[in-house]
């Protein structure tokens, strides 16, 4: 019983995953001699200022404070923290 039910998971096996007889063709090249078609320009990005790393700092507290475009990307300060620091 075990030979028959081996013999009849490998035919299920081929057949899964037959052989191709025809030889794989690569990609077409693109021509070169031919220009590219017509394509509008990109959008203008929009001038939203300052873009921060997302990264946060950790306070002694155990909160956490994020960069603030405002202070030139520099992180928020700490609850407590003076503002000068």
């Amino acid at each position: 019983m075990k030979a028959f039910l081996s013999i009849l998971v490998l035919f299920a096996l081929a057949a899964c995953n037959p052989v191709l007889d025809t030889p794989t063709k690569p990609a077409p090249r693109a021509n070169s001699g031919k220009p590219l078609p017509y394509a509008p320009p990109p959008p203008p990005l929009p001038d939203e200022g300052v873009a921060c790393a997302a990264d946060v700092r950790q306070c002694p507290d155990g909160s956490f404070v994020s960069r603030k475009p405002d202070l030139s990307c520099s992180f928020n300060p700490c609850p407590g923290d003076s503002p000068n620091k």
